[in-house]
């Protein structure tokens, strides 16, 4: 029998208020790949991206790592955004690392939600947090979370 176990995990962390730092990890039993990505969160520009190859099958897959640079510029709010980076990444580097990057941009809306309440609640540890969110989504039409 032939199995397949894969694992992604992204997280965010804000080194300061204008940027989200996204780390993606994507693991499985051929290929662990690592994504860091700086994403300006006016916009969702990204600003800044490093990939980190643990384990591949091929002696060309770190080739792939130059390739990201690609990204830089691209923004997660334009139309097309996943195909581009598919078409950019991921067929002239390395589809692992494109899957990646489009996971990591749609978390970019649940981390500036995450940021925002964070914020709000240093400021009032009482408020109603489902009322927040709520409002947060309705004062945010860009967002990707309703």
């Amino acid at each position: 029998m032939i199995t397949l176990n894969r694992s992604q995990v992204i997280g965010a962390e804000f080194p300061d208020e204008d940027t989200v730092r996204f780390n993606g990890i994507q693991d499985d039993h051929i290929y662990s790949m690592e994504i860091n990505m700086d994403v300006r969160i006016a916009d969702g520009e990204i600003l800044a991206i490093e990939g980190i190859m643990k384990r591949y099958t091929n002696f060309v897959c770190p080739e792939a790592i130059p390739v990201l640079q690609t990204a830089v510029g691209v923004s997660l709010r334009e139309d097309g955004w996943e195909r581009r980076i598919m078409k950019e990444i991921g067929r002239k580097g390395c589809e692992h690392f494109a899957e990646i990057i489009i996971e990591c941009g749609h978390c970019f809306d649940q981390a500036r939600l995450s940021k925002a309440l964070w914020e709000a609640l240093e400021k009032d540890p009482g408020i109603d947090q489902e009322q927040f969110i709520q409002t947060w989504i309705d004062e945010h039409p860009e967002n990707q979370l309703a």
